[in-house]
């Protein structure tokens, strides 16, 4: 198994990560004392003093090395929370600079790691070699000769110190967990009639849902009064409280039981997209005014506290301020309480933590409803489509924007302000312009008509108008620091899968199988015992799905493509600015940043060869796709790629091909996937088939002919697929 697969990932379970390190040093520890044994023993030679001093202090440097990373997970995630949420200044250039070493520190794990493998013996040998390839490699000769281990020990855990100590006198103010309310005030009913015109259309479809039926007053009270006997008869048969074993054995049944009683439904979508503005709308309307006797209000965020959502329906509801803190008290008063009235609940920004640790929080919280009024009802705001699922998986609203005409209306009313009237017609023709970029989303609306309204002039909404939105200033409640908190409340695991999607051009259509053995390739998917790193990823992906960070492409074939909501894109390409960037032309050669580790490269006429070979500078790079670039001039410049880009682990030709591969490609020692599916070249280079470290090859169109012998040397190899054939052993295959 490859220890080292999760190279770029910030485990999420901490004992992943300790397993995960532990095997990781212990494997780089043996492979230094097996090749400094057989150096000893090949120089028929005791060892000087002072190389056995080496050794030692090159041991104590790898266990130390060991200890620091044990400790970062914890600190770049308090950093992200402090630098993205709070803006602090000091955090913000720290954490690409720690980022940066951690990597370095995978990059030598990595290096060890293909030569363990080296170390094992032949699937068909059965023993050792006795001299095996790897024994006179410049690498572990620089480690036990240079300072390779100590450098990178000594500014990591420099960086911690600065860092940590930074961290601990924020954290004593502000903990990272109460951070992210900063970006979640909590949300009243109450709302500004006059910015958004009702969404009519939007409120009678949620309230269909929610099965809200009109009826007279006299039948409406008779109703009630019946239904109210008959839910007393039934919750009050049993004065006692219910024993766990009696709770436990009813509690399927029950639950059955409050979804015929209570009408729970989502209204799910990204941030800032209109979810609680909608939920308002239904939450003030007429129909639902008459229709419930009740209605409460309540703001959750990421705090989906059993006991605190509680105390507050009750104190909500019968204006009664709750002392007690037991559950059990408090739930027996809801229900002796809730019996008597038909109510309409809405919980609003409700987060996954509803679902975590399995622990049925939902359903406990739901316990004392059940014998609520027939018909009434639960209406949730939620970014998270497993959310929805879990409250309804019948049915659920799923929220894309305001519709188009109010969408006009309202982003008038935020660029021109009031008196929108009075609109300028050069520059309404600018915000026009402007109104596709913005998804429909109020928000986005909101951050722009900022942005604009200040200077009516030209060539300031130009500016605008020609502007990335991750490029443009945002303010602490504005539209990607809105959205970024989806980001900050992934599990570290799924971060690097997120950001890496940002590579790719906006509106790029992925394969679900295409991205998760890019992710793979990159190292960015965790090894865990028991089980194939595909289904690990395939995993991560259903996760960012379900969190609304991909979705289902509506527009292309039902063939499975998946696609980021354009606004979730630009707050990924915000958030990863330090570590992917794509060039679009020769202007943006010179934009790349140092620390950059994913590169995607997009045809231009002012590309060729000679600043093409500029990207050769960059040499912690351990992605590359390329979309439509000229033939000769990529595969001019690739050759040198290959020479100087020695990290490289995924490589992707995408809309183009290469006319040949070159020969250099055997310096790639970490590739791990190559997409050459745009190819015609008739063979491979002998020194392709030395890449050991080779998981998956997509050369669809290729017009090899003959696999050799030494197709069975890429002993790591999973997938290699040809022309419609996965190929498994070498022979002659016909075009």
């Amino acid at each position: 198994m490859d220890l080292f697969v999760s190279a770029t990932s910030h485990v999420s379970n901490a004992n992943q990560w300790f397993e995960f390190l532990g095997a990781a040093f212990a494997a780089a520890s043996e492979l230094l004392s097996r090749w400094r044994c057989r150096r000893e023993r090949r120089q028929d030679e005791a060892p000087a003093e002072r190389g056995q001093l080496k050794w030692k202090r090159e041991d104590a440097k790898m266990k130390q090395l060991h200890y620091c990373m044990l400790q970062l997970p914890d600190l770049i995630s308090h950093a992200e929370w402090f630098s993205f949420v709070k803006g602090d200044k000091e955090v913000a250039r720290l954490l690409p600079e720690l980022k940066v070493l951690v990597y370095d520190a995978y990059d030598l794990l990595d290096e060890f790691n293909r030569h363990h493998r080296q170390l094992q013996p032949a699937p068909d040998a059965g023993v050792e070699l006795e001299q095996p390839p790897w024994e006179e490699d410049g690498f572990l000769q620089g480690i036990a000769g240079g300072n390779m281990v100590s450098e990178i020990l000594d500014d990591l855990n420099c960086l911690r110190n600065t860092l940590g100590a930074v961290l601990n006198r924020r954290v004593r103010s502000e903990p990272p967990h109460q951070i992210g309310k900063l970006l979640r005030p909590a949300m009243s009913c109450f709302y500004d009639k006059s910015k958004v015109r009702s969404l009519e259309s939007e409120v009678s479809e949620v309230l269909e849902l929610l099965e809200v039926k009109m009826c007279s007053g006299r039948e409406h009270k008779r109703r009630i009064e019946g239904e109210a006997a008959s839910a007393r008869k039934r919750t009050r048969m049993n004065s006692g409280v219910p024993s766990a074993s009696t709770r436990s054995s009813c509690s399927n049944q029950e639950y059955e039981c409050a979804s015929e009683n209570v009408n729970v439904l989502a209204i799910s979508g990204i941030g800032g997209v209109g979810k609680t503005t909608l939920a308002r709308q239904v939450y003030n309307d007429e129909r639902a005014e008459e229709y419930f006797d009740l209605r409460i209000w309540i703001s959750v965020s990421d705090d989906f506290n059993v006991k605190r959502l509680t105390k507050e329906f009750i104190e909500f509801a019968l204006a009664d301020l709750m002392q007690s803190d037991n559950l059990c008290n408090l739930q027996q008063r809801l229900t002796g309480s809730v019996v008597r009235f038909r109510f309409l609940l809405v919980l609003d920004d409700v987060w996954d933590d509803v679902y975590a640790n399995q622990d049925n929080r939902w359903q406990e919280f739901l316990e004392p409803l059940k014998s609520a009024q027939q018909g009434s009802a639960i209406l949730l705001t939620t970014r998270s489509e497993r959310v929805a699922d879990l409250v309804n998986k019948n049915k659920h609203f799923r929220l894309e924007g305001l519709p188009p005409t109010i969408f006009d209306e309202f982003f008038q009313a935020c660029a021109f302000g009031p008196d929108c009237c009075r609109v300028n017609p050069e520059l309404n023709l600018i915000g026009k312009s402007i109104i596709p970029q913005l998804k429909r989303c109020p928000l986005a609306a909101e951050t722009i008509g900022r942005l604009l309204k200040p200077m009516l002039d030209r060539e300031h909404w130009n500016s605008i108008a020609e502007s990335e939105l991750w490029e443009l200033k945002q303010e602490q409640y504005d539209i990607l620091p809105v959205l970024r908190l989806s980001y900050l409340y992934l599990p570290s695991h799924l971060r690097n899968c997120f950001l890496f999607c940002s590579m790719y051009p906006k509106k790029h259509q992925f394969d679900k199988d295409t991205l998760v053995n890019c992710w793979i390739a990159a190292g960015l998917v965790e090894s865990c015992k028991g089980g194939k790193l595909e289904s690990h990823g395939c995993q991560y992906f259903e996760e960012l799905l379900h969190r609304s960070l991909l979705h289902k492409d509506a527009s292309g074939p039902a063939d499975s493509r998946y696609v980021m909501h354009e606004l979730i894109y630009d707050m990924a390409q915000l958030v990863s600015e330090e570590e992917c960037f794509i060039v679009k032309g020769e202007t943006d050669l010179k934009k790349i940043p140092q620390s950059v580790r994913h590169l995607s490269i997009i045809g231009s006429s002012s590309l060729n060869e000679a600043n093409l070979r500029m990207v050769c500078k960059f040499k912690r790079l351990r992605s590359i796709v390329c979309h439509g670039v000229e033939a000769c001039t990529l595969t001019a410049a690739a050759k040198y790629w290959f020479e100087e880009l020695t990290k490289i682990r995924m490589l992707g030709f995408l809309s183009c091909k290469l006319n040949f591969l070159p020969e250099t490609i055997e310096k790639l020692k970490l590739l791990r996937y190559l997409n050459i599916s745009e190819c015609t070249f008739e063979e491979l280079p002998p020194s392709f088939w030395q890449l050991q470290s080779l998981k998956i090859v997509d050369a669809e169109k290729c017009r090899v002919k003959q696999i050799p012998d030494d197709f069975n040397r890429l002993g790591n190899l999973q997938r290699f697929k040809l022309r419609g054939r996965i190929i498994k052993e070498p022979g002659t295959y016909a075009i």
